[in-house]
């Protein structure tokens, strides 16, 4: 008869990802469209929001490329 063999600790490494955030300019590209078709500047649309002239930028092209190209 043999023993039982039986593991009382198995030692594991496990990486967790960190979750994926969507960026700011993409929650706001719907806003910032709006704002720049009523012909608002993008340096006064950045005031108005609290985000810098860069992110503005961003969230129109970000705009255009997800709607084909439409201004």
């Amino acid at each position: 008869m043999q023993p039982i063999r039986t593991a009382s600790e198995i030692t594991a490494n496990i990486i967790i990802q960190p979750l994926q955030r969507t960026p700011l300019y993409q929650k706001l590209a719907k806003k910032i469209t709006e704002l720049r078709l009523l012909g608002m500047p993008c340096k006064n649309i950045a005031k108005s929001l609290n985000v810098s002239k860069k992110t503005v930028i961003r969230a129109c092209k970000f705009n255009k490329t997800t709607q084909g190209g439409e201004k």
